[in-house]
């Protein structure tokens, strides 16, 4: 019943709310789906003017709902386990959108073939390889990423706006601090693709949209803060979730120790380049990796515990820091590494997807290196060269091309390599070196002595990349830093592109539909 109300007010080809409900509803195992979600999202994007007609009508169901909703402990507990949901559900797609937009404006992918633009799907998913960072959802996936955010963040802030100030009860803190990290990681992902660098005059670059209560008129309006603004918001949602957390859950839930380990990466973002180092954040920086290295309770894997890292659940993994979990719902990211055959052109002997290894990424691993075990051989007929897949997303794979893999959105590597970078950043060569070569002994490629400075600082993002690849890093590690993103290589129809740091093409530009519904929204040069 809630889906067709909500279908009928708000389009379905923009909201898709009966999807939501569908995966809501099996994940939490509800009977009856949060009204006030349903509602609410309508609005939750920015976009009003589908719902303005019947705002006044959805509002007092929605608080009657919601005073039901929150009556009990129990019910902060399923509404913020249905937030998590909202980060994997096909309405928002919000995983597999990051990931595009995060990893393919890097140097580790390179599309292979014309398939990759034979639809508008595929011209979408190849927008950002291209940094031609278009405006229209129907070129791009600046839209759906936006708005799949803030859709997310509509039940968050709903969540956090019915816990009252001195609240004591143990599992609605916990809700809190979750619900306040969720937050802040949604926060930290748009600000990281639509503003600047941080290093790059924070105060006077615009940032995001800070919403921090549930939009609940078409009135409401709100332009972008600063960067620096931006993650001072950040930094305070992190901050006060660390000390509101009550427990410790699986690494399907947000934790203590993932808000320092996120801090540990927003404050690295802070510190400037190697040249130009702001000691303080990087000083910062290691401070929270210490409370993570010393005091979480988590372990690298080591041998065949490390090459099967990928294909295994999330949830017994003590690598792994917070991941978002799959094991209840599939996700589609395989998609753009592994095709079953017979899916393009007619032909029974393709077997391939379009998105492959870079050889400039290829040719950074060692012989010995362990992270070759996360390529597998996958040819498409007559190419001889490309003949590799990344395979860090193919557990339980389908051969539909769907997989229940976990995204490791935070693990004890980087945390390692935060360590590291914030460390030679902040002088102390001897402990960059010691942090570097954990990572690089767990690889198999030995241990290094003698370095310090620039050449270490030039190996510590070698191996972020190493360690890191296909994992949503990669061109936001050169950018923070000052540094250009090279690509040496061409792939089907892109020759060698080199973006500098201080290039309009860094950022990528908000939605046409965003920006036609809020006026005090100011765009992206390009």
């Amino acid at each position: 019943m809630v889906a067709r109300v909500f279908t009928a007010l708000c389009p379905a080809d923009s909201l898709q709310v009966s999807t939501l409900d569908c995966n809501m509803l099996k994940l939490v195992k509800m009977k009856k789906r949060n009204l006030y979600i349903a509602g609410l999202a309508c609005i939750s994007a920015i976009s009003f003017s589908a719902c303005d007609k019947k705002l006044d009508e959805i509002v007092p169901h929605n608080v009657l709902f919601e005073e039901q909703e929150f009556a009990t402990p129990a019910g902060f507990t399923k509404t913020t386990v249905a937030n998590y949901n909202s980060l994997t559900n096909s309405t928002t797609n919000y995983d597999k959108n990051w990931f595009n937009l995060a990893e393919f404006r890097g140097n580790n992918v390179k599309p292979i073939d014309n398939t990759s633009t034979s639809s508008l799907t595929a011209t979408q998913d190849i927008d950002a390889f291209k940094f031609l960072n278009a405006s229209s959802k129907d070129f791009g996936l600046s839209h759906t990423f936006w708005s799949g955010s803030y859709r997310v963040l509509l039940g968050v802030n709903t969540v956090l706006k019915h816990i009252q100030p001195g609240e004591t009860d143990p599992v609605i803190l916990q809700a809190k601090a979750e619900n306040l990290f969720l937050r802040g990681m949604v926060f930290f992902n748009l600000v990281r693709l639509y503003g600047r660098p941080y290093y790059q005059s924070p105060s006077g670059n615009p940032g995001i949209p800070l919403i921090l209560q549930p939009v609940t008129a078409a009135s409401d309006r709100p332009a972008r803060a600063s960067v620096e603004d931006t993650y001072k918001q950040i930094i305070s949602d992190l901050t006060e979730a660390a000390q509101t957390f009550t427990q410790k859950k699986n690494n399907s839930y947000a934790s203590r120790y993932a808000a320092y380990g996120l801090l540990s990466r927003v404050y690295l973002y802070m510190s400037g380049s190697f040249d130009q180092p702001n000691t303080n954040y990087a000083r910062l920086a290691q401070q929270y990796a210490d409370s993570v290295l010393l005091n979480g309770g988590y372990s690298l894997l080591q041998g065949t515990a490390y090459t099967a890292y990928y294909s295994n659940s999330n949830q017994a993994n003590t690598e792994t820091i917070w991941a978002i979990n799959h094991d209840a719902a599939t996700m589609s990211i395989p998609t753009w590494f592994y095709q079953p055959t017979g899916q393009y052109a007619g032909s029974s002997s393709y077997s391939t997807g379009q998105i492959k290894p870079s050889p400039d990424l290829l040719d950074l691993l060692a012989p010995g290196d362990l992270r070759r075990r996360f390529y597998i051989t996958d040819k498409y007929p007559g190419n001889n060269t490309d003949t590799l897949s990344c395979n860090k997303y193919y557990y339980k794979y389908t051969a539909v091309y769907y997989s229940n893999a976990p995204i490791h959105y935070l693990r004890l590597a980087e945390v390692y390599l935060n360590r590291a970078e914030a460390r030679v950043k902040a002088g102390d060569n001897a402990g960059a070196l010691s942090d570097l070569n954990v990572i690089r002994n767990r690889a198999g490629v030995g241990v290094l002595s003698g370095i310090s400075g620039q050449t270490l600082f030039t190996e510590i993002l070698k191996q972020r990349r190493l360690e890191l690849a296909f994992e949503g890093h990669n061109s936001f590690d050169y950018f923070r830093n000052g540094l250009p993103m090279v690509r040496s290589y061409t792939s089907f129809n892109a020759q060698p592109l080199t973006i500098a740091a201080t290039d309009a093409k860094v950022v990528i530009r908000i939605s046409d539909d965003v920006l036609a519904e809020n006026g005090n929204i100011q765009q992206n040069n390009q």
